[in-house]
């Protein structure tokens, strides 16, 4: 498991990278709530230039879909593998079953290592606390369905990873 523990890894960040770009495309106040930018309110262009408002003039509409991520995630993405045991233990069950267990470790996880780096360093890298659906400003209900694909998205890539294991331990050896 120790060979695939960074393909997990590369997961999480690709996909925290595109969710966060496209979300941002979408609502460009939603990476506010992630402490990546100034709470200041959007600005808006003037005619010949410049910002009114005030604020961040990075946080207009940005067609260049940027993602975002944070180093605190590689640790936790490297939980993924975790995934590999979970899924020969529930093998047998339903899919949706699996996935709903699956998204209660996440959000375990998610709500465990947000308290410990607010913990360590007085401030959690997201901050979900202006949504109604939060749980102390760690966790996010709502995002339910996009944490059920991402399990089980990881969860069918686990056998593409163990595939991939010989191949990968000749490289690296």
């Amino acid at each position: 498991m120790e060979y695939r523990i960074p393909l997990y890894i590369i997961y999480g960040l690709v996909s925290e990278l595109l969710f966060t770009a496209i979300a941002d495309l979408i609502n460009p106040n939603f990476l506010k709530s992630w402490n990546v930018f100034d709470p200041s309110p959007l600005p808006l262009p003037l005619k010949g230039g410049g910002i009114k408002g005030g604020g961040d003039p990075g946080r207009m509409r940005n067609p260049k879909a940027i993602g975002y991520s944070f180093l605190w995630m590689l640790p936790i993405y490297a939980l993924l593998a975790l995934i590999e045991p979970a899924h020969e233990l529930m093998k047998n069950f339903p899919i949706f079953i699996r996935g709903f267990i699956y998204v209660l470790a996440l959000w375990s996880v998610e709500y465990i290592s947000g308290a410990l780096i607010k913990k360590i360093s007085g401030r959690c890298p997201w901050d979900y606390s202006a949504s109604r659906w939060n749980l102390s400003g760690f966790i996010r209900l709502d995002f339910l369905p996009v944490w059920f694909v991402f399990v089980l998205t990881a969860e069918w890539l686990s056998g593409k990873f163990i595939l991939l294991t010989p191949a990968i331990q000749q490289v690296f050896g």
